[in-house]
């Protein structure tokens, strides 16, 4: 039994259609402004110091200037930059084509002022980026900063934390 063209119900096709069309692009643009909201890191490096210092600001999180401080450290070679943490492109890396390394999630390090950034993720702003700096790991998370293992809590008197030159190994 054929169908006649006459009865296809074109209004609610289309009305269904723009429905859809509208919420694909609320729930895209509604998702991407949950994951932009709250900003990225911006952590300035300042290697004019007295001691090598960085900073580390999230405006949306309530962080404003807490300074870690790297005393005794050698400033020969040190630039000074702001970075942001933003481009989760700079640590992108191709995968590779072979069976055995196809399944790992790749990224590779890249430069900061006073070492590397060796991981970000950056899915959902702040996000979480660990840094290798003057021999010390450093991970910005938004609910704690973890310095060489241990949590520092963001709430640290005097918003700053000194950290020895590491042991020799």
């Amino acid at each position: 039994m054929e169908r006649d063209p006459a009865n296809i119900p074109w209004r609610f096709l289309g009305g269904l259609f723009l429905l859809t069309l509208v919420l694909y692009f609320a729930g895209f643009y509604g998702v991407e402004h949950i994951r932009s909201r709250k900003g990225p890191w911006l952590v300035s490096f300042d290697a004019q110091a007295a001691q090598p210092t960085m900073t580390i600001r999230q405006p949306a999180l309530g962080i404003d200037g807490f300074r870690v401080v790297f005393n005794g450290a050698n400033t020969n070679g040190l630039t000074s930059g702001e970075v942001r943490f933003d481009n989760p492109k700079l640590n992108a890396q191709s995968m590779d084509k072979t069976p055995e390394s196809s399944q790992e999630l790749k990224q590779k390090a890249f430069p900061v002022p006073f070492g590397e950034c060796i991981y970000q993720d950056l899915m959902f702003l702040p996000g979480v980026a660990t840094m290798n700096l003057l021999g010390h790991e450093i991970e910005l998370m938004p609910r704690t900063l973890v310095v060489d293992k241990k949590e520092v809590p963001w709430n640290t008197p005097d918003a700053q934390i000194v950290l020895q030159p590491p042991a020799k190994k």
